[in-house]
């Protein structure tokens, strides 16, 4: 096995874009740090969305700014040291969820080694930004994976309206690809899911995109039940105890579907505690032969922007 296989990563970016927010650097002068350059959205204005443009509403008021710094860990017991010689993971990832006065920023930043079998450990890292507009017709994205110094950078942008809408991507080579009407962006996902939550729901299913390598939107399959207590955690799974983890939540299950995958089955499931403020405190990701464990270590609110 001569690298960990890329989807290990970007399918850990995914299911994180759908369920919690982005990492940011904060300046003295209030500006952020893009080191992939998709931050930039057009100023706010009071002009009223386009025709025809998908609106999630104020399904975001209950979500809050903040920065989670998590642990990464191969989950025991699911197929480890099955796939490649794969017999250990672990690493550390900073994520934050930051509004703007026209949006959201998401950027994730992930540092991992791998241990095989047979070979040195990989050492891998992910960087992934994103921006999308409060109305959900606007998308930008960049992402920068690194494999023992091997770079591969996708970067490209969406636009949606109510009959659909399309993808294009920029880097590595120029591809456009259509979006079915609906087709949500992640962070007004994850606001939807938390909605549907709140409204009693117990399965919820959408069409998501946020500029993986597959160069398609994904059908997200999610499965709601109520949180329950600490005595219903998975084995191995711990819940940090701060303010903004002392929310309601539910357990998500969730499956994510390419669109035009033909064998019908997912890329990767996810269980995961969502809070209804956006926080995460725990993520497992299951590729069927090996699944890995995202802990929240620590969790920080981050403060609303000065609009005018």
């Amino acid at each position: 096995m001569d690298r960990i296989p890329r989807s290990l990563l970007l399918g850990t970016i995914l299911v994180l874009l759908v369920t919690v927010g982005v990492l940011v650097v904060d300046k003295p002068d209030g500006q952020v740090d893009d080191p992939v350059g998709v931050v930039g959205a057009p100023e706010q204005t009071s002009e009223a969305p386009p025709v025809g443009t998908v609106d999630p509403g104020n399904i975001y008021a209950g979500l809050v700014p903040h920065r989670a710094f998590y642990s990464l860990e191969l989950l025991p017991g699911v197929g480890a040291g099955t796939v490649g010689g794969l017999i250990g993971a672990e690493g550390v990832m900073t994520m934050s969820l930051e509004q703007t006065c026209d949006g959201w920023i998401f950027t994730q930043d992930m540092n991992a080694l791998f241990d095989v079998a047979e070979g040195p450990t990989i050492r891998q890292t992910a960087l992934f930004t994103s921006w999308e507009s409060n109305d959900g017709a606007d998308y930008r994205f960049a992402s920068k994976v690194s494999t023992d110094g091997l770079d591969e950078v996708l970067r490209g942008d969406a636009v949606m309206a109510e009959a659909g809408g399309t993808a294009y991507y920029r880097q590595p080579e120029t591809v456009d690809v259509s979006l079915p009407g609906g087709t949500m962006f992640p962070v007004s996902h994850t606001a939807w899911l938390i909605a549907e939550a709140r409204a009693g729901k117990r399965q919820a299913s959408k069409v998501v995109f946020t500029g993986s390598e597959d160069l398609q939107p994904e059908l997200v399959n999610a499965f709601i039940a109520d949180s329950g207590s600490i005595a219903d955690l998975p084995d191995g799974v711990r819940v940090l105890d701060v303010e903004l983890t002392r929310r309601p939540g539910w357990n998500l299950r969730m499956a994510f579907y390419p669109m035009a995958s033909p064998s019908g089955l997912p890329t990767l499931e996810m269980r995961a505690l969502q809070l209804d403020n956006g926080v995460a405190p725990w993520l497992i990701m299951d590729f069927g032969d090996f699944a890995t464990l995202m802990t929240a270590e620590r969790v920080e609110a981050l403060p609303p922007p000065s609009c005018t």
